[in-house]
């Protein structure tokens, strides 16, 4: 029987691709992975347009069959690209992608979200920013096709875990990274104590004074460096927590408690505006 495509992380939660793919793998349900979602996607027809919502995750894809052409709008504008085996692409997080094909032989492609907080803490670490990627990046396209055969394979999740931080320091140290300034570096400091103190009631003096900022400043600074105000990053982390923590065997009102919810509602609310579920939904998922 076939089984009803919707995109599991980020943005995409609840969006019904039913119209456009068949898929043949997904490494949430098909592997038991939590740290990387593995997709493999079919696509029907010979012609197809689709907006895919904006996505907090990185989305990366690979094309591994078909001939044609597509066209891409992101935050770059539009582009275009020959539907060939081995192409590599990547969603903008935050920006809706408006995706427009014609394919004179079927297409299949491989796509892989890797979440943000990854990706955020491991170049924070390193002091660099995830480039864009390109066909000139040779290295990628074989990552994300042994990514999906180790999916297929259902290997351990721990090969998620390691893939997942791979893909982030690859993304952030292959060339065209470049070093963040130094207002960057203060709202990282911000970001590191968001982190530590989930739980606790967090003002924006708070966070400016961990970032050394005004706090008119640092809200603009933190807004021009993440594209989100504090209260709206603060409360993704939250979320993100409180998921793994559901997946940990908590309960939801544990769940609301350790990431600093004033009630479960309040958690579940919140849960609901980042992941399109309730955390009841996403436990018995």
């Amino acid at each position: 029987m076939r089984r009803t495509t919707r995109f599991d992380m980020g943005g995409y939660a609840g969006f019904d691709a039913d119209r456009f793919v068949v898929r043949h793998l997904s490494s949430w349900d098909d592997a038991g992975w939590r740290s990387l979602l593995v997709q493999r996607f079919e696509h029907l027809g010979a012609a197809g347009a689709m907006t895919l919502p904006a996505s907090t995750d990185h989305h990366l894809w690979l094309i591994t069959g078909g001939a044609g052409l597509m066209r891409l709008q992101t935050a770059d504008g539009w582009r275009e690209h020959p539907i060939v085996a081995g192409h590599v692409g990547r969603a903008t997080p935050g920006v809706p992608t408006e995706v427009r094909y014609t394919a004179s032989t079927p297409m299949s492609s491989v796509h892989v979200h890797l979440p943000v907080d990854v990706v955020e803490r491991v170049t924070g670490e390193l002091g660099r920013r995830p480039a864009s990627c390109t066909d000139d990046d040779d290295l990628l396209a074989p990552l994300l096709r042994s990514v999906a055969a180790a999916a297929d394979q259902r290997a351990d999740a721990m090969y998620a875990d390691a893939a997942a931080e791979f893909l982030a320091v690859h993304l952030a140290t292959r060339s065209g990274g470049t070093s963040p300034g130094r207002e960057d570096a203060r709202v990282r400091k911000a970001i590191t104590l968001m982190r530590e103190q989930l739980d606790q009631p967090l003002t924006l003096a708070d966070l400016a004074a961990a970032a050394w900022l005004s706090p008119y400043h640092f809200l603009r600074v933190f807004k021009q460096a993440t594209g989100e105000t504090p209260a709206r990053y603060r409360t993704r982390l939250r979320v993100r927590e409180a998921a793994r923590l559901l997946d940990a065997g908590r309960t939801v009102s544990e769940a609301a408690v350790r990431c600093g919810f004033s009630s479960p509602a309040h958690l579940s609310s919140a849960f609901l505006r980042e992941t399109g579920m309730r955390p009841s939904q996403y436990r018995l998922r």
